[in-house]
């Protein structure tokens, strides 16, 4: 990542954020990025009834969905049962998918007889209703092979579509009659890296629909965890600033003040909503969505800024590999108007007493910028793993070639004297410039990432803050 957790604008400026990451990073070590989105996670699912956001004539809904590809026993499991124990304090059902069919998920008709007649009752599928449901194991998404597990990426692909949306609308046709379900799940699905995970990550339309964290676990960061618990042998757990009924009270208050607004633009008292089914609730709120925030002046300008910066970040890759990537970033810029939303919240909490919370129902550029740098270190780091470990035919071929082509690099270089050292350096901006260029162009982050895997073929010293590299000769 392009920055420490506690550089982010969003941490530094909200206590309360910082005190929710603290927690959970003493529960789930070194993984404060996780923790954020866990944050937000909750959030998106505690206002999904009552929040929707306008855009492109439909709308988007609160919810969080996260990836997270991270080795084994690093701390994923946990994560996801200190995010349990906060949803707990919501009143917010959880749930859990480790295998089994797509009537897992849809749902299925039981059968059974009474008063001598057939009846057929509904067992409704994981994906019904509201909830947070778990994938502990998300490389079973992975076994591209096997039919019903395709169609269980299908339905998940459904599900995270906008809530209201007939996109959202789940169908599936049995001989004992149509089973529809709309989802309002939130998913927190998390794998191990298995074989061939970048190969599906490219190829699956869910995950463009997602939250990508994707972490190595160097050994040195698992020594470091080690140590870190074996320290708190025979130790009371630390006091915090913030409680778990500390979080559960700004949850709360957000969702009734969320629902509040929708009732107020709507002028109906909350005995009569409470009357409604799910449908008309739903026109409802998407009816009050226009009404429901303003942005300042700096929000699009700010918005669109975020957008350049995205595209600039693969305009110098491949055509090939732009192209992918590139069809990621829609969905990322929905998440940054999302979490921008639920930052407005978060400020407007923050800025309250104790006893009456002021929310302004403004979205702001501030907000934008403080979402945009969370969203662009996701990107910039799923960019970088892509870009450098993807076993597209010409990536491979490059691989294969690397050594000649940093030597062939080096030779189009002109050659310098630096010091009284021979004349054989060049300029390392140079080497990495222009090998960049004989590759059909390569990012930043990745001119450097191919250069530390082959920095074994190079002498390196400095003049100055000027860097030279020479040649080793085999």
């Amino acid at each position: 990542m392009a920055r420490q957790w506690d550089n982010y604008e969003a941490v530094q400026r909200f206590p309360l954020l910082k005190g929710y990451i603290n927690m959970f990073s003493d529960i789930s070590y070194h993984n404060e990025m996780a923790a954020l989105i866990s944050f937000f996670y909750v959030q998106g699912q505690a206002t999904v009834d009552y929040l929707r956001i306008p855009i492109n004539n439909s709308h988007i809904d609160s919810r969080i969905h996260l990836f997270w590809i991270q080795p084994t026993r690093s701390g994923k499991t946990i994560a996801w049962e200190h995010t349990g124990e906060v949803l707990d304090t919501l009143g917010i059902k959880q749930d859990m998918f480790s295998t089994g069919t797509d009537a897992a998920l849809i749902g299925s008709w039981n059968k059974y007889e009474e008063d001598g007649e057939q009846v057929l009752e509904l067992q409704e599928g994981l994906l019904a209703g509201k909830k947070a449901l778990n994938f502990d194991e998300g490389s079973l998404l992975f076994e591209t092979k096997k039919q019903h597990l395709s169609e269980v990426v299908l339905y998940l692909q459904q599900a995270m579509n906008p809530v209201g949306t007939k996109a959202n609308t789940l169908v599936k046709h049995m001989k004992d009659g149509s089973i529809e379900t709309e989802s309002r799940v939130s998913f927190w699905l998390t794998t191990f890296p298995p074989q061939g995970v970048r190969e599906v990550v490219l190829t699956k339309g869910v995950f463009q629909r997602v939250l990508l964290l994707i972490r190595p676990w160097p050994i040195e960061r698992r020594e470091q965890v080690s140590e870190e618990r074996m320290n708190t042998a025979f130790k009371r757990p630390p006091e915090y600033e913030y409680s778990l009924d500390d979080f559960a009270t700004y949850f709360s208050t957000v969702r009734a003040a969320l629902q509040a607004r929708v009732l107020g633009i709507a002028e109906m008292e909350r005995n009569d909503w409470a009357k409604l089914g799910t449908d008309p609730k739903e026109k409802i709120v998407q009816d009050a969505m226009y009404d429901m925030f303003t942005v300042d002046n700096s929000f699009y300008p700010l918005l669109n800024s975020h957008k350049d910066h995205m595209y600039e970040l693969v305009r110098m890759m491949d055509p090939q590999m732009a192209d992918v990537v590139c069809a990621f970033i829609p969905n990322l810029l929905n998440y940054t108007i999302i979490l921008a939303t639920h930052m407005s919240l978060l400020d407007d909490y923050t800025q309250s007493d104790d006893e009456v919370v002021e929310f302004g129902w403004e979205v702001k550029g501030e907000h934008i910028e403080m979402a945009a740098e969370i969203i662009y270190d996701l990107y910039e780091e799923l960019v970088t793993w892509l870009e450098s470990e993807v076993e597209l035919e010409h990536v491979s071929k490059a691989r294969q070639s690397r050594q000649a082509s940093w030597k062939a690099a080096y030779a189009a270089c002109p050659e310098l004297s630096v010091g009284d050292k021979p004349g054989d350096w060049v300029r390392k901006a140079d080497l990495l410039e222009t090998y960049a260029k004989q590759n059909g162009g390569l990012s930043r982050n990745t001119q450097f990432l191919h250069y530390r895997d082959a920095k074994s073929l190079f002498k390196e010293t400095a003049v100055g803050v000027s860097k030279f590299v020479q040649w080793v000769d085999e």
